[in-house]
């Protein structure tokens, strides 16, 4: 024997303790890494609705402020985002990047159906607001008038 005391050998004198040692280590370092990944996605699920909500309550207090601004009256947004699907969902994971290149729909146009929506000028003046506001082209944001509720029969 080489004057070793820690450790059980075989019949050949080899030493069993350091198989053992590998194969724990590769097991707990698996599970370490499963156990982040698992953290990770789990954590952009919840940052994810988290967003969706902060976003609807941005666009409800953006609808508020233009009901606000004279000559408009009542308006209701409808927004149309691009349906961009990720080709892979580990993808973020293997990326060498820090920022996520795939952050959600991008909003690619938006429908307003306001009262004032028949006069021109609120009709450009809403569009000029929207476009700033929401950094979307004017020839993306399309504007109707609101129909109106009541006596549909002007005779009456």
């Amino acid at each position: 024997m080489t004057g070793r005391t820690s450790g059980s050998m075989n019949e050949n004198g080899d030493d069993m303790e350091k198989p053992k040692r590998k194969i724990h280590t590769i097991f707990l370092g698996t599970i370490v890494i499963l156990v982040i990944i698992f953290i990770n996605s789990s954590l952009g699920v919840i940052g994810g609705e988290k967003g969706k909500k902060e976003e609807s309550r941005e666009y409800a207090a953006l609808e508020e402020a233009l009901m606000r601004i004279e000559g408009i009256g009542k308006v209701s947004l409808y927004f149309h985002y691009e349906n961009r699907e990720p080709a892979n969902p580990l993808s973020d994971y293997f990326s060498t990047s820090t920022a996520s290149t795939n952050k959600g729909n991008k909003l690619q146009g938006i429908l307003v159906v306001a009262e004032g929506a028949e006069d021109f000028k609120i009709q450009t003046e809403l569009s000029h607001i929207l476009s700033t506001v929401l950094q979307l082209p004017e020839h993306r944001i399309v504007i109707v008038e609101m129909e109106k509720r009541g006596n549909t029969n002007e005779n009456e």
